[in-house]
């Protein structure tokens, strides 16, 4: 391990975690060591991570599996590859917007806020499905939300290192700075009342952000006022709520679709 290093570090586990920080490290994490079981090194994808690493001038360990090793062998599931690195860096959302305003894809730019969303294993699955769907990234707050930790990127099954996160002070205020810059705001709601689309009858405008809120209290009145269309998923039976990210994962597809259907 790498001497003199930062003691605030972080681990990531697995191959495809591993992957994705090496390839696109959203976070911009200090990559200080990576650790590969010999029995592993020559898998496709961690022969990638080899050669990627090399490049990055990042160090590599190998070591050999031992029955009495877990700290090195099946310690979280790390597929006999993990990365020590410093803590995720949240992206600047101001610098994200500077960026992408007149590039080629801001046409099409998709971001995800959450408002009052606090579980950890709602956030991890909600990341991955942006990935999944080509949504650049999430806004959350700082104040009582999920943040990133170890247990969102295991979750998040690499997905992590691949969409950009932004953390902000006050969600309202963002939302009228993205409706400056020409974005479409969607809540989303489990009322279905005079005002509230069904999903199926929504025809999305880009670029534009989704906001999903808690599962118990959904998103706030106030965020929800500001709102330029609010949608809801029609549901048919007993149960009529949906986990947020088994919704996140349903209106999103939907959202690829459209975007597919246009192309």
């Amino acid at each position: 391990m790498a001497k003199n290093r930062d003691k605030n570090y972080e681990r990531v586990y697995g191959i495809n975690p591993v992957y994705s920080l090496v390839r696109t490290n959203a976070g911009k994490r200090k990559i200080y060591e990576i650790l590969i079981s010999s029995r592993r090194k020559k898998d496709l994808k961690v022969t990638k991570i080899i050669k990627e690493a090399v490049k990055q001038n990042i160090d590599i360990k190998e070591f050999t599996p031992s029955r009495s090793d877990d700290t090195l062998n099946n310690i979280n599931g790390s597929q006999g590859v993990y990365a020590v690195v410093s803590p995720y860096n949240y992206s600047n959302l101001g610098d994200f917007m500077d960026k992408e305003t007149g590039s080629k894809s801001s046409g099409k730019l998709r971001l995800i806020i959450l408002d009052g969303v606090t579980d950890v294993g709602n956030f991890g699955s909600i990341i991955r499905n942006c990935h999944a769907f080509g949504f650049k990234g999430i806004i959350i707050p700082k104040r009582r939300s999920v943040a990133v930790s170890e247990r969102v990127s295991k979750i998040s099954a690499g997905a992590l290192e691949e969409v950009k996160i932004f953390r902000i002070v006050n969600t309202t205020r963002t939302i009228k700075e993205l409706k400056k810059r020409g974005f479409w705001i969607y809540g989303t709601t489990l009322d279905i009342k005079p005002g509230v689309k069904s999903l199926d009858e929504v025809s999305f405008t880009f670029p534009m952000a989704l906001i999903l809120g808690s599962e118990d209290k959904g998103i706030s009145r106030l965020v929800s006022s500001n709102c330029d269309i609010m949608i809801s998923i029609k549901l048919s039976g007993r149960m009529q709520s949906l986990n947020v990210s088994v919704a996140s994962g349903i209106i999103l597809y939907r959202i690829q679709e459209q975007i597919e259907g246009r192309d």
